[in-house]
Parts: structure tokens; sequence; C-alpha cells
């Protein structure tokens, strides 16, 4: 059985654009009190928990590609907040690992009180939508990989039919 859709102007839906609307600028806010973006809290995230790869794309919550991610990392080291050589992996620096804390602490409270206006039947429809809006999401990649694998394999036995040199016009 499909859910029904929601609608763009029913309560919930607004609450959930409004109070994601107000938690986004509330951790940028947060963040930039200790001189951090969000590109570079989940890059230090990533560090701290040892998830993290040097030249190779960030894939958590927001994709970083390596030209930005090894920006970013060079960025972190000049603040102080990490420290790596071209053979010891990034860690957080010994001498930051209060202000991490501390950063890490104050988005935790932040997201504890994110979801405290909701009820729990509301968060229970948010919970739902979240969910809906997920495999949207999902269905809508598996689609567009499908097309694109498709379009690759006709590009591939195109070029295979066609022999080298040939300018694609036919003789009559």
């Amino acid at each position: 059985m499909q859910p029904k859709p929601l609608e763009p102007n029913e309560p919930v839906v607004l609450a959930l654009v409004d109070a994601v609307t107000a938690w986004q600028g509330a951790l940028e806010q947060t963040l930039s009190v200790s001189g951090l973006s969000y590109a570079k809290w989940l890059l230090l995230r990533a560090i701290r928990q040892n998830a993290f790869v040097r030249h190779q794309p960030f894939l958590g919550a927001m994709p970083i590609d390596v030209a930005c991610s090894e920006r970013m990392l060079s960025e972190l080291a000049q603040d102080g907040w990490v420290e790596y050589s071209d053979t010891v992996a990034p860690r957080i620096a010994e001498a930051a690992s209060t202000r991490v804390e501390r950063a890490w602490q104050a988005v935790k409270a932040l997201h504890s009180v994110s979801v405290a206006p909701f009820s729990s039947q509301e968060r229970v429809a948010l919970g739902s939508l979240l969910q809906r809006m997920q495999l949207t999401l999902s269905d809508h990649s598996a689609r567009r990989s499908r097309s694109e694998c498709a379009a690759s394999a006709e590009a591939a036995a195109a070029c295979r039919t066609t022999p080298p040199g040939s300018n694609h016009r036919t003789h009559a």
C-alpha cells in the first residue's frame, strides 16, 4: 500500500521545514563561534572517529570531494585543530582536544533541544515523513543510476560497432 504523499502546506511539513531551517541556522552560528563551518565540522568529526581517509572523497552526511577535503584539512591544521603529515593520518591536535570537546557538546545540546517543541505524535509523523522522503530519493537515485548505466552500455556498444576512423556515414 502506497502511503499518501503529504502536501507542502500541511502543518507537519511546514513545522519540519521551519525546524530544519532554524536548526541549521543555530548549528551554523554555534560552529562559527568556534571558527568552524558545517563542512569543516563534518571533516573534523570524521577525523575524530577515524572515518576520514586522505586522498579519497569523504562520503559523509555531506559528500566532500578530494580537493575540497584536502584544502579544509590544511585550513584545520593552520587553525590548530588537527595535525598530520604525509605518513601520519590526520588526528585531533592535542592542544585542540578541549575545543573539539566543547564544540561536540554544543552540537549535542543543540540537537537535543531541536526536537523538544514537538509532541511524540509529531515526532512520529516527522520520522514517517523523513522515511518517505528517503525512499523517494533512493528510488530516484536507483532509476537515475540504471538509466546512466544503460546509456553508457549503448554508447559502448555503438563504439564497438563503428570501425575505427569511420566518419559514421553510410555510403550507398
